[in-house]
């Protein structure tokens, strides 16, 4: 087997464990039409009849490559398939592999054999559990994402997705131009990736607070601790991000609404798996919504909404600006605490609407953004409003006011 084609088959790894599609329809477009690609006008084509060079092959890893790319920006559809995306790349890495190798690399690596297995199979092998390793690593990075900004009101995770098919595109071509360059430069990245992981564990982890009765380790914006229930005597606020703040709670019941529009459990601080406003916290067995009650969670809103509606009159004046700057404080403090209690489904399609009134919003607000930021912001409180009203009557919920 030669070095150049182990060196493929190990650096196709981390660009299988970002994206499931794209690669595999770069590796198609590369082995079909190489003539193309500058530098590799002397590559022979694959064999004609080739599975990965086929044309409808090539046009439905297209098409999926495509919806890979538009789906990963939305943060709905990201969290929805991020789970069965460690499965379903390693077998596409495994599938594009077995169509990288030429008939007479077969041939050759059959005959070869290490304490009775086929090199071919232990090399893929490797790779199979390197892509499920990193893929893993990416979704749980996904799942740290939703903590500090669920609802992509600051497009974190809209970034990140753009900075992945850039390294994926990045990655193909130095792949097939320099594959030991590229072999290093992503080990190192996925190096520094996982120390800085292993660092912000460590961090969260010293943040924890022992608690004065039985010892164990909470949150530090818990208000009760997790085990014995024992209020805890320096609760933390809780930062935009969810993060720890310095600064320490004066007013307990308005943090525990803080934590609950942070779908946080207001009494371990704990975050709340699902998405039901009637449920029971997985850590410490609080009923959510039971103190504080949903009427009170309501007001709590309200009152943010009043307060925001009015500055987005008076920000309104900066042209373009201060619309931009009204729907981003509404996103954050108004909508996502709604939205982070409604199914995915119900989010995904109100989302759909609502985006076509931010356009038409926006652009009435480059001339009028103090008439139209403040509309905006009423029309779009209503909306999420009701649909967090409506699940709560879903769910036959009391005491909603």
């Amino acid at each position: 087997m030669s070095v150049a084609q182990i060196v493929t088959i190990l650096g196709s790894i981390p660009l299988f464990s970002m994206r499931t599609f794209l690669p595999a329809f770069l590796a198609a477009i590369f082995l079909t039409y190489p003539e193309y690609f500058p530098g590799m006008g002397d590559i022979a084509p694959a064999s004609e009849g080739a599975f990965i060079t086929r044309d409808w092959v090539l046009i439905v890893l297209g098409i999926l490559s495509i919806l890979e790319i538009i789906g990963d920006k939305s943060a709905d559809i990201r969290n929805l398939v991020k789970n069965a995306e460690i499965y379903l790349k390693p077998l596409i890495f495994l599938v594009i592999n077995l169509s990288l190798l030429d008939e007479a690399s077969v041939e050759v690596l059959e005959e070869m054999q290490w304490a009775a297995f086929d090199l071919k199979w232990i090399l893929l092998g490797f790779g199979i559990l390197m892509v499920h390793w990193l893929a893993t690593l990416r979704r749980n990075f996904i799942t740290f994402l939703e903590d500090i900004d669920e609802d992509d009101n600051f497009y974190i995770g809209r970034i990140s997705s753009w900075m992945e098919d850039s390294l994926v595109l990045f990655g193909f071509f130095l792949l097939i131009w320099a594959g030991i360059v590229m072999l290093v430069v992503y080990g190192l990245a996925i190096a520094v990736f996982i120390f800085m992981q292993k660092r912000y564990d460590r961090k969260l982890e010293q943040q924890k607070i022992q608690c004065p009765s039985c010892g164990k380790k909470n949150l530090p914006f818990a208000v009760e601790c997790y085990h014995c229930k024992t209020t805890q005597p320096n609760i933390h606020k809780i930062g935009i991000f969810g993060q720890r703040k310095r600064a320490l709670v004066e007013d307990v019941r308005q943090h525990q609404l803080k934590l609950l529009s942070h779908r946080k459990c207001p009494s371990c601080g704990s975050k709340l798996e699902s998405t039901e406003i009637h449920q029971q916290c997985n850590t410490c067995g609080n009923n959510i919504f039971q103190s504080p009650e949903v009427k009170d969670f309501l007001k709590y809103q309200d009152q943010k909404f009043y307060k925001i509606g009015g500055l987005s009159f008076f920000v309104g004046f900066i042209p373009v600006v201060g619309f931009v700057i009204s729907a981003v404080m509404a996103n954050v403090y108004l909508f996502s605490p709604y939205r982070r209690y409604l199914p995915k489904g119900t989010s995904f399609l109100t989302k759909i609407w609502i985006k076509f009134l931010t356009f038409i919003f926006f652009i009435l607000g480059v001339a009028l953004g103090f008439i139209a930021a403040p509309l905006y912001i009423v029309m779009r409180y209503i909306i999420w409003k009701r649909k967090f009203v409506g699940q709560t009557k879903n769910e036959n919920l009391p005491n909603i006011g």
